[in-house]
């Protein structure tokens, strides 16, 4: 190892130290330490197998001293050589710095031990519970992780599904094409046998025709009937091939538009977009109303808890809805409610957090009649909808480009509730709630 100590005994300088005495300042093999421990009982060793680096009282320069000061600028102790005016080889680094003897710093650093001591005690306590929220977090975050890119390859899976459904239709569109116009190769291989088929009944025809008199009738009748059925044959692939002008044969093409392509390419090089837009919620404000408070938990600050007693209260995301991005999807579980009297969807910028009305701002659905609630320019109160009454999540689709918002119930979607929604402002995800301990979280 690079750090690793040797003996000081010049005998046993390339034996490995295991203790290092402060009193006398040495590093010890196995050997010198059972020796040095029978001769000097009250010193001191160390066991060199604790990570820390041992504190030798000597400063760590090269060529310079014990260490007998402390210098106060960077809380550091330091040597003769350190404090000197000469400033060559590494000395005199501290001889700008305010330096005292290390024994005016004693009552000091031992009340400052006392701090943190307390403070080391406290974290021991909660560090095992962070730990345990960092590995929960890390879980969270690999799961997400795997999902999304589950999400992306089933995504291009389809795509190349119906790129080679559609590769297969053309191809399969080609041979029909050239079959209809032209001959498939079954008509080359029967063509190959018309020479030896003609010859075969022609030289029958003669045969029959010198012994028609000698042979049986029926024979004769039969073996005319096959030679007319050959001719048939023989004449049915001559039309084919007198179809086909060989000469001024026909051309296809495989020619899509250019500036089709060139599109298809383009969306292909674009398609898809990995963001991510974290919906926490903004903080209960100080000034709220104590029957109105509420308290954010989640390590995302994604779920919210109403805390004070009856009466509406709103909030909304801390991040706006990226106008950017073509359409926003977010869901909101019901984790704890008296009747769900929770309100969900968006607000504007302006959105008063102190109001004791929230359906003034924003475009809502209320989750325990499914019915819509707004402020200006709809002014919507207790609009009736054909969406089914919530049950414990709701999706929530806003379409920044046609500026539209819908929510998806029970995986249903019954397409937008509200059009032409104002974004001239900046909006956010926005929730109402109005019962004590109603609780809500927002994913993404």
């Amino acid at each position: 190892m690079k750090n690793e100590k040797k003996c000081s005994l010049e005998e046993h300088k390339e034996i490995k130290a295991i203790k290092y005495c402060f009193e006398c300042g040495i590093y010890m093999c196995n050997k010198c330490d059972n020796f040095h421990s029978s001769l000097f009982k009250n010193h001191h060793p160390n066991n060199l197998e604790n990570e820390e680096e041992i504190f030798t009282g000597i400063c760590k320069e090269k060529n310079h001293y014990k260490l007998k000061y402390y210098c106060k600028n960077h809380n550091k102790l330091c040597c003769g050589l350190c404090i000197a005016k000469l400033n060559e080889e590494g000395e005199g680094q501290h001889k700008d710095c305010e330096v005292c003897y290390i024994e005016k710093i004693k009552e000091e650093k031992k009340n400052k031990l006392k701090e943190n001591v307390k403070y080391l005690e406290d974290l021991q306590n909660t560090l095992i519970e962070s730990i345990d929220l960092l590995k929960k977090i890390f879980e969270e975050v690999e799961k997400d992780k795997e999902s999304l890119k589950i999400e992306v390859q089933n995504i291009f899976t389809k795509i190349r599904s119906n790129l080679n459904d559609r590769e297969t239709q053309l191809l399969l569109e080609i041979d029909n094409l050239f079959i209809s116009n032209y001959f498939g190769e079954d008509i080359i291989k029967k063509c190959e046998k018309l020479p030896k088929k003609i010859k075969i009944s022609l030289d029958k025809g003669k045969l029959i025709d010198k012994k028609w008199e000698s042979n049986n009738l029926y024979s004769n009748i039969n073996d005319c009937i096959n030679i007319e059925n050959n001719i048939k044959n023989i004449n049915e692939i001559n039309e084919i091939i007198n179809k086909c002008d060989i000469k001024n044969k026909i051309k296809f093409y495989f020619n899509p538009k250019e500036n089709q392509l060139n599109e298809f390419l383009k969306s292909i090089k674009s398609f898809g977009q990995i963001y991510y837009n974290i919906f926490s919620f903004k903080k209960c404000p100080t000034n709220i109303d104590e029957n109105r408070k509420y308290v954010l938990s989640g390590y995302k600050n994604n779920i919210i808890t109403k805390t004070g007693y009856n009466g509406w209260m709103g909030t909304i995301c801390e991040k706006e809805l990226d106008k950017s991005i073509e359409e926003h999807k977010w869901k909101i579980k019901i984790l704890k409610s008296q009747n769900k009297s929770i309100m969900v969807g968006v607000a504007p910028i302006d959105f008063d957090i102190l109001s004791s009305t929230q359906n003034t701002c924003g475009w809502y659905l209320s989750c325990d009649n499914s019915k819509l609630y707004s402020g200006p320019p709809f002014k919507y109160d207790c609009v009736k909808t054909n969406l089914s009454k919530v049950k414990d999540e709701v999706v929530i689709v806003m379409n920044m480009k046609k500026r539209t918002l819908k929510f998806i119930i029970n995986n249903e979607d019954k397409g937008d509730s509200y059009n032409n929604i104002p974004i001239d402002k900046p909006i956010f995800p926005a929730v109402c709630l109005v019962h004590k301990d109603d609780s809500i979280e927002i994913t993404s």
